[in-house]
């Protein structure tokens, strides 16, 4: 007979209170007190010896206790506390509850899987674990493709894109992206902020894949429906469009851009997100000719700052990886080259950050005269991008594998 739980555990101690008994009254035998608090909380299995004794206990037959009648009552109870534990930011508590439950749309009613992916989906995103994220919202949106509801499942899609973006699935980015535009084009009404949130997630996957000329056209429509969108949502827009101009050689256009969003950015509504455009600010003027050094050491030490009050460790990876670009502009490529070692080893990085920061360490290695290790980390990060569709990246690194050629040999 096969046992679920949580949901058994919940019963057991349903049918205990009903019939005014103890844990220390269930105990005895093969069965000790703690043993039944454990099987109470969903953490232990119960053997068929143990199901024997609970089922004696009780006055129950076996079949009766494991049935799964008010099962729904059980899961009803369990979504109770996944909601009131994300309230509290008890997410452990989340993922604990929701943790045994991997195929959870085999196991439940859609209406109830679909909110416990979606609970543990942000729970896993705070967490960091972007592929356990990335694999409730591949579940999600199966779910969702049964119901008539666009928006909901454009919205998904969105998160999906941007999930399978920091995990290098950059083709499958701009699938779901595209999906999500092609579902909320035409809806005149109610899905503004979703419009304006699809077609970012559709840039940036289009940017990062190489597809600059697509991902520009979509720029003017972008920045007039930002006139009417959040603070939030147009900081986004003009970050993510900056980008791309200065990708595309429009330096002027693109500071420009940056420095609306930065004027747009306020740090007692978000601080961990303006430090983080801080950073981001730094990475696009490192790549325009003659980056301001000025600027750009405000805008670290303001990050810095910022991080050591609300930054996660992954944060602090982001800004180690961009301070060794700085450094690396700065003429200092063995300081370049340990930030750039210490971001990788954290293993937190993105899957573009850290092809990124590998191929400065390619750079840095270069400089410091040992060319033939330094191509080898450049090709590693130039046939990795290609194979994952990262033609932006990709590019770079072939053109450091190219101008090596061209350094004097070491002394």
């Amino acid at each position: 007979m096969e046992i679920e739980q949580p949901a058994f555990g919940r019963r057991l101690r349903r049918l205990r209170l009903e019939s005014g008994l103890t844990q220390g009254d269930l105990a005895g035998g093969p069965v000790s007190t703690s043993y039944v608090s454990r099987i109470e909380s969903g953490s232990r299995l119960p053997s068929e010896e143990t199901l024997r004794h609970l089922a004696g206990k009780l006055g129950l037959d076996v079949a009766r206790l494991v049935s799964s009648e008010g099962s729904q009552d059980c899961w009803g109870a369990t979504m109770a506390e996944v909601s009131t534990a994300l309230a509290d930011k008890d997410l452990s508590r989340v993922i604990d509850l929701l943790e045994s439950h991997a195929e959870l749309p085999a196991r439940l009613p859609e209406d109830w899987a679909w909110q416990a992916l979606w609970a543990r989906s942000l729970a896993r995103s705070e967490m960091k674990d972007p592929v356990g994220q990335r694999e409730d919202l591949r579940q999600l949106v199966v779910l969702t493709r049964k119901w008539e509801s666009p928006c909901l499942l454009a919205r998904l899609l969105v998160e999906l894109s941007r999930a399978e973006r920091k995990l290098g699935g950059i083709a499958e980015a701009r699938t779901a992206a595209q999906e999500a535009l092609s579902l909320v084009e035409g809806f005149p009404s109610g899905t503004h902020t979703l419009g304006v949130s699809v077609r970012l997630a559709l840039i940036a996957a289009e940017t990062e894949a190489g597809l600059l000329a697509q991902a520009a056209t979509r720029i003017p429509d972008v920045l007039d429906m930002v006139a009417d969108a959040s603070s939030e949502l147009t900081v986004q827009a003009y970050w993510t469009c900056s980008g791309v101009r200065i990708r595309q050689g429009l330096f002027q256009e693109g500071r420009e851009l940056i420095a609306h969003a930065l004027s747009a950015m306020d740090s007692r509504r978000d601080l961990l997100g303006w430090a983080r455009l801080r950073l981001a600010a730094v990475s696009l003027e490192l790549r325009c000719p003659e980056p301001s050094s000025l600027e750009i050491q405000t805008w670290l030490q303001e990050a810095a700052d910022a991080l050591r009050y609300v930054g996660d460790p992954i944060h602090h990876a982001e800004l180690t990886a961009v301070a060794a670009r700085v450094h690396l502009m700065e003429g200092r490529p063995a300081d370049a080259l340990t930030q750039a070692a210490a971001a990788e080893d954290t293993g937190l990085l993105t899957f573009h950050d850290r092809l990124r920061t590998r191929l400065l360490r390619a750079e840095a290695t270069m400089r410091l005269g040992r060319n033939q290790e330094g191509v080898r980390l450049a090709q590693s990060v130039a046939e990795e991008s290609e194979g994952a569709g990262y033609l932006d990246l990709a590019a770079e690194a072939w053109k450091a594998v190219a101008v090596s050629r061209e350094l004097p040999p070491a002394m």
